[in-house]
């Protein structure tokens, strides 16, 4: 590659800018739209497009040269992609432990109706083996000085009516949620090995950049 213009090296910075605003809005905006709030919809969403706007502005003095169209894509997915995904689960994570701290007294509910609301595949190394049928129940608990009522699925599949069962929930406001510990840990443990990707591809880049930007490309022979 020629040695890159002041213009070259500014909008490599404004990219790399970019996509650091996209993938923290990208992965808070994923997160929302996860869990059925219209994150695409909110600022997050907005900004997140205009940062991928910016980037691919950025891009332009460069597809005059050798680098292609698709080349600038796959850099940019390979260097937005994995903090992308580390937002996402430490979002995830952060959201169950603070709804965790908040569920931290234990009630007893009473379940009936249970009825069977869908199925789940079981898989295996070698794919799928099956299915297996997941039951809903009504919930009745007392929380807060007032009785709640509230379909949720049960954990341990079909109970009778009457069954009781220990939920979490907050002594405040009466909200009950699952403590899922498998599921933070997952969250935490895939963060952390974005942030590792995340800072090897950027160091990477980095580390890179001068290396390939301050090289003259060599005229032929007897030029």
């Amino acid at each position: 590659m020629s040695k890159w213009s002041a213009l070259q090296r500014a909008c490599v910075l404004v990219a790399l800018a970019a996509a650091l605003v996209a993938a923290v809005v990208g992965g808070l905006a994923a997160w929302q739209w996860v869990f059925d709030d219209p994150g695409w919809l909110s600022w997050h969403g907005w900004v997140f497009g205009a940062a991928l706007l910016a980037g691919a502005a950025a891009s332009g003095p460069f597809l005059r040269y050798e680098v292609s169209p698709g080349a600038v894509v796959g850099i940019g997915l390979f260097l937005l992609v994995p903090p992308l995904v580390g937002v996402l689960m430490a979002a995830s994570a952060t959201d169950d432990i603070q709804s965790w701290m908040r569920t931290d007294k234990a009630v007893t509910a009473t379940l009936s109706g249970c009825h069977v609301s869908g199925s789940e595949t079981l898989e295996s190394d070698r794919g799928p083996i099956g299915s297996i049928d997941v039951y809903s129940c009504t919930y009745r608990w007392t929380a807060a000085g007032q009785d709640w009522e509230q379909v949720r699925r049960s954990r341990d599949g079909d109970h009778p009516d009457g069954h009781r069962e220990q939920v979490w929930a907050d002594g405040s406001t009466g909200e009950v949620a699952e403590h899922r510990p498998v599921r933070i840990g997952m969250g935490i443990l895939v963060a952390l090995a974005c942030l590792v990707g995340t800072v090897l591809v950027w160091g990477g880049q980095a580390l890179r950049r001068p290396a390939t930007g301050g090289q003259a490309r060599r005229g032929p022979a007897g030029a």
